[in-house]
């Protein structure tokens, strides 16, 4: 799916699971285990929140991209990304809400930063929509050292 496509709309969307040849799962276009691309995995960090929303189209994009060549991926809310579920309730329409239901659909979202949510006053939209917080208001979170051990190559958007 191109740029044009995430924001005027186009293309399918997949979902389900089925085993792989080589053992892995694979859920819509993510695909788990087993060799190959699936064995890199990607953090993306979304800073980008709805003020620079080209930004953080990309980041949704890449998350989507990267799925669907079969790499693991977790998006994560941070700063002022964590207002991304309030903006998508309230607007729809808004560019790159399919690529946003698309990572949501996917199971590619693993949350939002508790304490960055509180920060921006949007905890409770998260909350709302379903986003994880991933710590309370006193914790930043995710943890960047973690991620690394846990052999995640690190995007910032």
């Amino acid at each position: 799916m191109g740029l044009l496509e995430s924001l005027f709309g186009g293309g399918e969307t997949t979902t389900g699971g089925d085993t792989t040849a080589d053992g892995g799962t694979t859920t819509g276009n993510h695909t788990t285990g087993g060799d190959g691309p699936s064995d890199t995995k990607y953090a993306i960090l979304m800073n980008a929140g709805p003020d620079d929303f080209a930004a953080a189209g990309n980041g949704f994009q890449y998350a989507i991209e990267l799925d669907d060549a079969g790499y693991e991926v977790d998006v994560f809310l941070d700063g002022v990304a964590t207002k991304w579920p309030a903006e998508f309730a309230e607007d729809p329409g808004r560019p790159f809400s399919r690529n946003w239901k698309l990572v949501e659909q996917r199971g590619l979202l693993a949350g939002a930063c508790g304490y960055c949510a509180s920060a921006f006053d949007s905890k409770e939209a998260c909350e709302r929509s379903g986003v994880t917080l991933l710590s309370d208001s006193d914790e930043h979170a995710p943890a960047v050292a973690q991620l690394a051990d846990e052999g995640y190559e690190i995007l910032t958007i």
